[in-house]
């Protein structure tokens, strides 16, 4: 389990959060070269990607409080995903996950799904 030094989005209102998330993706979008963004990680082997282009339509399906609490969390699973080197365990649809932790304790999980060329971040969520 990485622990990050990352703190989540610490707005209380749900409408900051959103918005606050929001800059941060696109923000971390403009970061990567290319037409899909991606993140270099270090835990799927030499020079993998992961894509982070379709993640937030998963999130957007959900209850409004719980894309609220998903949402929070975007910061820290930017630097798990830079920073981490623990193996991810494999799931029963053959996706991959990681767990990590928040600076106040807050357990979360994310989910990767393996591409051809790389992987796509599927999901995260607070445990």
């Amino acid at each position: 389990m990485y622990q990050c030094t990352t703190p989540p989005i610490r707005s209380r209102k749900a409408r900051r959060v959103h918005a606050e998330a929001q800059r941060f993706i696109k923000k971390w979008r403009r970061q990567s070269k290319g037409a899909r963004p991606y993140v270099r990680v270090r835990f799927l082997g030499k020079k993998r990607r992961v894509f982070i282009d379709d993640f937030h339509y998963h999130i957007e399906t959900k209850s409004f409080p719980d894309m609220t609490g998903r949402y929070r969390l975007v910061p820290c699973v930017k630097e798990l995903l830079l920073h981490t080197t623990d193996e991810p365990a494999t799931t029963k649809d053959g996706n991959l996950m990681l767990e990590g932790m928040t600076p106040e304790g807050e357990r979360f999980k994310v989910i990767i799904r393996p591409e051809k060329k790389g992987a796509c971040l599927q999901s995260f969520f607070p445990v």
